[in-house]
């Protein structure tokens, strides 16, 4: 694995190291200043501040238990110093807003990184939901 692979895989492993702490302080440091990230209902939010406040509430909320772990990841550069990384997910112990349990889910996280002078920051990300057997929606 080469240094550059590494250092875009720590970042996403560490993207999951932040959440399971619940510290979203951390986690929205490693997002530039104006990333954007669609989660997996499509609620885009743009800057790292809104990502932060989006992430602070529901990790007080529905994810405020909640374990994520990432498996399978890919990094590919398309281009000098920017890099795509996606990995498979699976979350446990996040509940309903009503606060009743909900099942495990599984999705693939999509990072877009740019290398900068102090290391890989998230430019965008955008993740989805793995819904077993569904192949498109009906017509």
């Amino acid at each position: 694995m080469s240094d550059a692979v590494a250092e875009v895989t720590q970042v996403v492993l560490t993207f999951a190291e932040c959440w399971n702490r619940h510290d979203m302080n951390a986690f929205a440091k490693l997002f530039a200043p104006d990333a954007e990230f669609v989660n997996v209902v499509g609620l885009w939010w743009k800057g790292r501040e809104e990502i932060k406040k989006a992430h602070e509430f529901t990790h007080a909320t529905m994810f405020k238990n909640s374990r994520l772990t990432i498996s399978d990841v890919s990094v590919r550069f398309p281009v000098a110093d920017i890099a795509i990384a996606r990995a498979r997910w699976v979350l446990e112990g996040h509940v309903s807003p009503e606060g009743s349990p909900l099942p495990v889910r599984h999705g693939i996280l999509l990072n877009v990184l740019a290398k900068t002078p102090i290391g890989w920051s998230i430019i965008d990300s955008q993740n989805t939901d793995i819904i077993e057997g569904a192949l498109s929606r009906p017509q």
